[in-house]
């Protein structure tokens, strides 16, 4: 329980200064919190290699996700470090963040992927929403598209990578349990 919730504020402290420190040209706040979040989590979970396996999903999934949406002209992000045409560091690490969360404070998800696609076809575009007003991204087109699409994508991204983190569980045990095959 102690865990979980470490977990969430962790989650919402880099997620908070990843969007403030995008927004004020200052996106180094946000790696430097997912440094010490990410030091602690790996510290704190039983199974660190099904752990970076999940980041390395959701990194992907978000590499794709954010970069569509600056290519297809609906976002620009502030700080777009590396490339303006890709995805930005930040905004990668905040699906990292993401990620840290799967086997922790958002574990109640698990099997529960209708809940999941609610939560993310609510949630990731009030996330898109606070960044915008915190100056991290920008709109380039109109409200109904940009916010459906988010929508839309968050309903099929965070059940999709709830799936994937209970799959690299069995598949990837934790040392010393019984092998569980799926």
């Amino acid at each position: 329980m102690l865990n979980a919730l470490i977990n969430f504020l962790g989650f919402q402290s880099v997620w908070f200064l990843s969007l403030f420190g995008a927004g004020t040209q200052r996106s180094w706040l946000g790696a430097i919190a997912l440094v010490a979040f990410t030091a602690w989590h790996f510290r704190a979970v039983p199974n660190p290699r099904a752990e970076f396996l999940i980041v390395l999903i959701a990194c992907a999934v978000g590499f794709v996700v954010d970069t569509t949406f600056i290519q297809a002209h609906l976002l620009a992000y502030a700080e777009p470090l590396p490339f303006a045409a890709v995805a930005p560091y930040w905004i990668l690490g905040m699906w990292v963040n993401f990620a840290l969360t799967l086997n922790g404070s958002m574990r109640w998800l698990h099997g529960r992927y209708l809940l999941a696609a609610a939560l993310g076809a609510v949630g990731g575009p009030l996330a898109y929403v606070a960044g915008i007003r915190l100056g991290a991204a920008e709109l380039l087109s109109s409200d109904v598209v940009v916010f459906g699409a988010l929508a839309v994508v968050w309903a099929l991204a965070v059940p999709l990578l709830v799936l994937a983190t209970e799959r690299v569980n069995r598949r990837w045990p934790p040392p010393g349990s019984p092998l569980v095959t799926g």
